[in-house]
């Protein structure tokens, strides 16, 4: 700041839910704001595609939170388009459905009378064998066995774990796994079909808010709301180096030179490493680049017959599916499709630029193939299709990550007048109530007041979701 009684002039980079929380509490409190978004709209991964007749999420997304305040922050933003759904979701799993989150009863019920004794002789197996020599826990393979038994580790977890992670289960930290299965163990799935905790376990939640027209609603409001407070946003702009430092930035694009007294960034760490370079330690750019993220590609049908589905998404663990989750907008909203039809979103897991991502024959061809096996739809009922991407939809944990990322953040942490938080920033698989909460305290953090860090520093169940 050139002076003591001057507003702060704040660059938040990227206007999903994170920064634009940030951006409406920054230019609440009088700063200077400008968000840079190099997409030509605001949301990020919970932004809503609207475009040639479609209209769909970048995934199933489901809103709720245990924080009063921030329902209310979103109440607030759209008043009159916030509905109350009953979650419905099922996994296609030996050519028959399971509820998710699955049910102990509705497991043994379904599955055929010798896949479910065996796993149960199997689950029984591996709480013996821990009794002689206990196993240790060193891989998502390691925690699942232990808690699930190697049969339905085979059947569900190996498989699906694989095709969304693009790694074996034995490559990914323990960490995924004690964040994000929140049933600890069969027991415990016994135990939540019985005694049901739903209230208190994030991913058991079965009630939650949606905005009429997509979840993309929310941080188009939020967008509106940062505009009229006086704050600008950028759209269709990359930063392309940020140079300066210590709370006297400059932040380098193709058209301009933004000069900032602080950063909020809520792009992918590894990207913001980069950005700043010279400014960082020597060295810190080669431990981000071990932080890899998971992209999605969602191919998009819309036919012209009822889809035979009340889920608002059905899970696809087999290999014979390409993808490996499917969404129907239609079922969150009945107004979704502004040119009429029905839609699925089917969802590809890959990594930027591979062959899944460059694939757009193949992607829709196993769309409809798979659509068809499924008794979703038929192919001469489709009568057209859109294909959207997201580099940066999930951080991969693979074992070993935590290291690198904890010297990244630590130098994060040394860097004066800068805040990285969001899901992307702290390479975090967080949800979008959390995403808003970050937001505005990273907005306080930069004003001297509060912590992203501490107000965070959570148990892993507060991550959990499904």
């Amino acid at each position: 700041m050139s002076r003591e009684t001057d507003a702060p002039r704040v660059v938040v980079l990227g206007a999903g839910l994170t920064g634009l929380a940030a951006a409406r509490r920054l230019c609440a409190e009088g700063a200077e704001v400008t968000v840079l978004e190099k997409e030509p709209g605001p949301g990020g991964l919970a932004s809503t595609c609207a475009e040639n007749g479609f209209r769909f999420d970048h995934g199933p997304h489901r809103f709720h939170t245990q924080e009063d305040w921030i329902l209310e922050r979103v109440r607030d933003l759209l008043p009159d388009e916030l509905m109350q759904l009953e979650r419905k979701s099922r996994i296609r799993l030996l050519d028959r459905y399971f509820r998710y989150p699955l049910s102990f009863g509705d497991v043994l019920r379904r599955m055929p009378l010798s896949q479910g004794a065996a796993m149960v002789f199997s689950y029984m197996a591996e709480k013996l064998g821990n009794i002689v020599a206990p196993r240790k826990e060193e891989s998502f393979e390691d925690w699942v066995v232990k808690r699930f038994g190697h049969k339905l580790y085979d059947l569900y977890f190996r498989p699906y774990t694989a095709k969304l992670w693009g790694f074996a289960p034995h490559q990914l930290s323990v960490d995924w796994a004690s964040q994000r299965i929140t049933v600890p163990s069969l027991s415990g799935l016994l135990r939540e079909t019985l005694l049901p905790s739903s209230g208190k376990i994030r991913s058991l939640v079965s009630t939650f808010h949606y905005p009429r027209r997509g979840i993309g609603r929310i941080a188009e409001v939020l967008a509106e709301r940062v505009g009229d407070m006086g704050g600008a946003i950028h759209y269709r702009t990359v930063p392309r180096r940020i140079t300066g430092g210590q709370g006297s930035f400059v932040i380098h694009t193709a058209g301009e030179q933004l000069r900032a007294d602080r950063v909020v960034s809520t792009i992918p760490l590894p990207e913001y490493v980069r950005l700043l370079g010279d400014v960082l330690p020597e060295g810190l750019e080669r431990s981000a680049e071990q932080l890899l993220y998971r992209a999605v590609v969602f191919v998009a049908l819309r036919v012209d017959a009822e889809i035979p589905v009340e889920d608002h998404w059905i899970y696809a663990s087999e290999d014979r599916y390409l993808f490996n989750r499917i969404s129907f907008p239609e079922n969150f909203d009945p107004g979704m499709s502004p040119e009429g039809g029905f839609q699925a979103v089917f969802e590809f897991s890959c990594q930027e630029n591979d062959d899944l991502w460059n694939g757009d024959r193949r992607l829709v061809e196993a769309a409809v193939t798979g659509g068809e096996r499924l008794g979703l739809l038929r192919a001469d009922e489709v009568i057209d299709h859109t294909i959207s991407r997201q580099a940066h939809a999930y951080p991969i944990y693979r074992k070993g990550y935590s290291d690198p990322l904890s010297e990244v953040l630590r130098a994060m942490e040394e860097l004066e007048g800068s805040v990285t938080c969001g899901r992307q920033g702290l390479f975090r698989y967080n949800n979008m109530d959390h995403s808003i909460e970050m937001g505005e305290y990273a907005a306080m953090e930069t004003l001297g007041r509060g912590s992203v860090g501490e107000r965070f520093d959570w148990s892993k169940d507060t991550w959990a979701d499904g």
